[in-house]
């Protein structure tokens, strides 16, 4: 019987251009959805030199998930303040969030969600933070299983 081996662990510079790929495909995915979303030609370039800073940038965390060291999803992180005299001061906010589309293995969200959550407690950090697509009913699904409410809404103007 083979043992199927996940781990999670920090992003690297060298994870960058799987993250990217995976990033691509997500919203190449989310376009079909969302005709206002639009890619500039050079997205994917933009978005790892993005990355590139953000891993080494302390206000985030970025965590990958493996099996047999085939990256199959990442999450990133950021602690962002609140409006100014309102509890809790600050939030952790979960930027990203995207998976293999090929890969059938359940349970990668909660497991990879569990490290970027203990980060955020170091940080000081109690409340977490999501935006998730309308339109995406996977991703709507999976924060309310996790007991996440919605909040707010955020409307597009044009």
């Amino acid at each position: 019987m083979h043992t199927v081996n996940l781990s999670v662990r920090a992003a690297t510079s060298s994870d960058i251009p799987r993250l990217t790929e995976l990033w691509q495909d997500k919203m190449t995915l989310q376009q079909q959805y969302d005709q206002r979303l639009r890619l500039m030609s050079d997205a994917g370039i933009q978005w790892s030199a993005a990355l590139g800073e953000w891993l080494t940038d302390a206000a985030y965390a970025v965590f990958v998930i493996e099996r047999d060291v085939q990256i199959l999803g990442y999450v990133i992180g950021k602690v962002e303040p609140t409006t100014p005299g309102v509890l809790p001061e600050r939030v952790g906010m979960v930027t990203d969030i995207a998976f293999d589309a090929h890969s059938t293995q359940g349970g990668l969200g909660r497991t990879l969600l569990q490290p970027l959550r203990e980060w955020f407690a170091a940080q000081g950090v109690e409340q977490i933070v999501a935006q998730v697509p309308r339109r995406s009913a996977v991703e709507q699904a999976f924060w309310r299983a996790l007991g996440a409410t919605e909040w707010m809404n955020v409307m597009w103007l044009k």
